[in-house]
């Protein structure tokens, strides 16, 4: 397989599953603004800033000059057409990749994308002023349109190298989403003196904002406890977006891969795999949980660059 095609069928998961937790991220701290105060436009700076700080965009933010609002977050990370990772120009390189290799792409995933972009451009010229819809219809509308992607993928795609890099994509990104989210959240909590045990919205938030809710409830069958949340969220095998999940996937994919290659990535992923699934909860708090976490992502990073050296970097 071409490595030009591998690249852009992996950039373009990355890219969608980047777009679905932009939208996840907005819609959590949206409703938590909501729930701190009924005007957004006095919400607590620390809860405004806190999607910016997840997704590391702060310095970008605040050179656009924007008010520091609820809203011109929003609308900074859903439309803003210089920032790189907003939903918009994710939705477009996706679709930029998907269609420079149609033909490794089913006719379904193809009018998929497609058609997924074409909405959101009519969506766009609807809004002609400086603000367009950041609303919870449109983020709820970014997550199943990305849901019927891997939905349309999983039911008519060949299982061969186009379709692992497709994965591959979808679980770099999305473990490295979970491990940001967590963070910065337990961030958040110290700087202002909470007990993340007794702050059941914030909490509530972590666990809304990965899918993770009802999956708490049928593990523990008990109020959210911080560290069942972490617990949960780090190293539960059954949660598809715990950071075990997608490692776990990650190196079963790198498995299907040519072997000849990838030992950098596959011996990276089997480090992190490692840590996961023998670690303990006990363990991470005596390194500190934050400090655990941010290490995570960094190792998730490397991996990823071990993945572009080894895989999508090649020549044909």
């Amino acid at each position: 397989m071409l490595s030009r095609v591998a690249a852009q069928l992996y950039w373009l998961s990355r890219y969608l599953e980047r777009a679905e937790n932009m939208a996840r991220i907005l819609e959590v701290g949206q409703s938590f603004a909501l729930v701190s105060t009924s005007d957004t436009s006095r919400a607590d700076p620390e809860t405004v800033k806190e999607p910016l700080v997840i997704t590391d965009t702060l310095a970008a933010f605040e050179a656009t000059g924007r008010p520091m609002r609820s809203d011109q977050v929003a609308q900074f990370l859903a439309w803003d057409p210089d920032h790189p990772s907003s939903i918009f120009n994710c939705i477009q390189s996706c679709r930029e990749n998907a269609r420079s290799v149609r033909g490794a792409l089913t006719v379904e995933m193809w009018e998929c994308i497609n058609d997924t972009w074409l909405e959101l451009v009519a969506r766009k010229k609807k809004n002609k002023g400086a603000n367009h819809a950041v609303d919870s219809s449109f983020f709820e509308w970014i997550k199943q349109r990305s849901h019927l992607f891997r939905g349309v993928t999983f039911a008519t795609i060949q299982r061969d190298q186009p379709y692992n890099f497709i994965r591959l994509g979808t679980y770099l990104e999305r473990a490295d989403n979970t491990a940001r989210i967590l963070s910065v959240k337990t961030r958040v909590e110290q700087a202002e003196g909470k007990d993340m045990v007794d702050d059941y919205y914030r909490l509530g938030a972590v666990l809304r904002s990965v899918s993770a809710l009802e999956a708490y409830r049928d593990t523990y069958r008990d109020s959210i406890d911080a560290d069942r949340v972490s617990e949960l969220l780090i190293f539960n095998a059954r949660v598809p977006r715990s950071l075990l999940f997608c490692l776990d996937e990650t190196a079963y994919i790198l498995d299907q891969l040519p072997q000849q290659t990838g030992r950098e990535a596959r011996k990276r992923c089997s480090h992190l795999l490692t840590h996961l699934r023998f670690g303990t909860l006990q363990e991470v708090y005596e390194r500190g949980l934050e400090t655990y976490l941010e290490a995570f992502v960094q190792e998730n990073i490397h991996l990823a660059e071990a993945v572009q050296k080894d895989y999508l970097e090649m020549l044909a």
